[in-house]
């Protein structure tokens, strides 16, 4: 492979490892934790509209903190990175995450985390602080303006794409839209892992995101100095 393309592999890669965690931690919470989602605040939102007005006060609460979790790590990933260069930011945001994801492991492994219970509530507010620093990721790895969480905007753009591609009698997808359909495909694979994972009460349910976000944390080291 040339050299000037791999940069752009460890890119490419960290995109799609992150959102391979993203998939897997909306269902962790959502299936595990009181039906909260830690990385789509816009359905997280909605959920908490739905918890109120129905006095589904604990949920509601998961919802809340949540929401509060991934406001402040965006504000986390911020500063921490705000004086770095793009590798030494990615590498500092993703060992940041990973530290976070791995407390949630130790915290989950010996508790029962129920709804409403103060290790679940924990394991939601380290869940949404790292879906928070994620957001920062992407907007770290600045690669055909993905995100690495919520992915209607992703989808919007390969549609229009794909559209526009068929409308000029053109088959070939362009790159970017080929980035685009990976990093969703993944997000859709981290939760169909988890889904799994979660129905057979598989004990790597909750390190599931763990191990994406530190693959993608090695794949920093393939970076230039400097970038």
């Amino acid at each position: 492979m040339p050299e000037e393309h791999k940069p752009h592999l460890a890119l490419e890669s960290i995109l799609t490892l992150t959102a391979f965690a993203a998939g897997c931690v909306d269902i962790i919470t959502f299936a595990k934790l009181g039906g909260v989602l830690a990385s789509a605040m816009t359905g997280n939102l909605a959920f908490l509209g739905y918890y109120l007005s129905r006095f589904s006060f604990a949920s509601a609460f998961g919802s809340a903190l949540a929401l509060a979790g991934f406001v402040g790590g965006g504000a986390l990933g911020t500063l921490v990175s705000r004086a770095c260069g793009q590798h030494g930011a990615l590498r500092r945001l993703l060992c940041l995450e990973a530290l976070l994801l791995a407390g949630a492991v130790m915290l989950w492994v010996p508790t029962q985390h129920r709804n409403g219970s103060f290790s679940a509530d924990a394991v939601i507010v380290m869940l949404a602080v790292s879906m928070g620093l994620q957001s920062i990721v992407g907007k770290r790895v600045n690669l055909s303006n993905i995100p690495t969480i919520v992915f209607t905007s992703t989808l919007t753009n390969i549609v229009i794409a794909l559209t526009e591609m068929l409308a000029r009698g053109s088959f070939a997808v362009p790159k970017d839209t080929k980035r685009q359909c990976a990093s969703f495909v993944m997000y859709f694979l981290g939760a169909l892992g988890a889904g799994f994972a979660a129905y057979f009460q598989a004990g790597i349910l909750i390190a599931l995101p763990l191990l994406a976000v530190g693959a993608a944390f090695v794949a920093t080291f393939t970076l230039e100095e400097g970038m």
